[in-house]
């Protein structure tokens, strides 16, 4: 794609539109459920210390340009965790909370229905425990205080999908936020390495132009900050 990441277009297997997701407001819906927007897709998890409150910002801004163009009826922004256990709506309300705005949507589930739902899209995540030093050096949960016990290791992407259920865009690698703000409270939360990578993300990254591109090339609607 000329803004960054790669066109696709694989229609989505009817199993995956319909895995039950739940919303920040206790909400049920599925994929398939919003079948006629087009939807902009990453994954997350709000235990994360080291990538995840970036790409938060960057959705959130995203969901903000949405509004600003006036275009909520045509296009939907998704965060969708891949921590099913933790990310309960209690938690991913008081998450966006930390935000100025709440014009995107956050998303969980049953554990073997996000499994399925990130398997598909090629994220599929992993448990890693921390260690006991690694739970003493880290900064606490921002929401209990207490020490985080494991992770959920995945490859972090940004994704489209059309108003016909079908994938048609990708990008890989960590949110750069650029001049955008995380909350301070989840900046406080970030280790050693999420600090690095809100300063300078390492490898390949994404900011929220290359979604304005391909949304552009895809729906013709034209998104800025």
């Amino acid at each position: 794609a000329r803004g960054g990441g790669t066109y696709l277009n694989e229609p989505i297997p009817v199993e995956v539109l319909k895995l039950p997701l739940v919303d920040q407001s206790g909400t049920t819906f599925t994929l398939d459920s919003l079948k006629g927007k087009t939807l902009v897709i990453t994954n997350f998890l709000t235990s994360c210390q080291e990538i995840c409150p970036m790409t938060s910002a960057n959705m959130r801004d995203v969901g903000d340009a949405v509004l600003k163009a006036k275009a909520s009826d045509k296009i939907k922004v998704l965060e969708i965790t891949v921590d099913g256990e933790r990310d309960v709506p209690s938690r991913l309300l008081a998450y966006q909370n930390l935000f100025a705005t709440k014009n995107w949507t956050l998303a969980g589930g049953s554990s073997a229905n996000l499994a399925k739902l990130w398997d598909y899209f090629g994220a599929p995540a992993t448990m890693e425990e921390f260690s006991k030093a690694d739970k003493e050096s880290n900064p606490p949960d921002w929401q209990t205080g207490k020490p985080v016990s494991y992770d959920m290791m995945h490859a972090d992407l940004v994704i489209i999908v059309d108003e016909k259920s079908t994938w048609r865009w990708l990008d890989l690698g960590a949110p750069n936020v650029g001049t955008s703000k995380i909350p301070e409270k989840l900046k406080a939360y970030l280790s050693p390495d999420g600090i690095k990578n809100l300063e300078k993300p390492e490898g390949s990254s994404w900011k929220v132009e290359a979604i304005y591109s391909a949304l552009r090339d895809i729906t013709g609607i034209r998104l800025a900050k």
